[in-house]
């Protein structure tokens, strides 16, 4: 998804450098990509951005992204010992309890009776689970 974003950014650079309107670039692009690609402000704010003197495509970085963390890691903790806390993850992986709590909910598990288990329960990982 990213990247189909970077390519409309690359056409809106080259309908800048053209001299077009950004209306009727996002009605070209909306005709042969559907209605959902790009909505009007945000051709905009692109085609502000280039007129700036940026004609970088790239998102900027922002302090409110999410951080980038190990899914597998914290599989793998999570696998070792089911009762396991967000805090304990956290404090082995620096990483703070809702960016674990956000992955953990990602990897489709969830606490139940303080053990992490699938969010979808079957018949044999409840037995697995209640045996450890």
């Amino acid at each position: 998804m990213e990247s189909d974003k970077q390519h409309f950014r690359h056409i809106l650079l080259f309908y800048y450098r053209k001299g077009k309107n950004t209306v009727q670039d996002r009605k070209k692009l909306t005709d042969v990509c559907g209605e959902g690609v790009l909505k009007v402000r945000q051709c905009q704010n692109w085609f502000a951005k280039f007129r700036s003197g940026n004609s970088d495509v790239e998102d900027a970085p922002r302090s409110g992204r999410p951080v980038e963390a190990d899914q597998d890691a914290i599989k793998a903790l999570v696998d070792a010992n089911r009762r396991i806390t967000t805090r304990e993850i956290g404090l082995r992986l620096k990483l703070s309890n809702s960016t674990v709590y956000d992955h953990l909910k990602g990897l489709g598990l969830s606490s139940k009776f303080d053990v992490w288990v699938p969010h979808v329960l079957t018949e044999r990982i409840a037995f697995q689970t209640s045996r450890k």
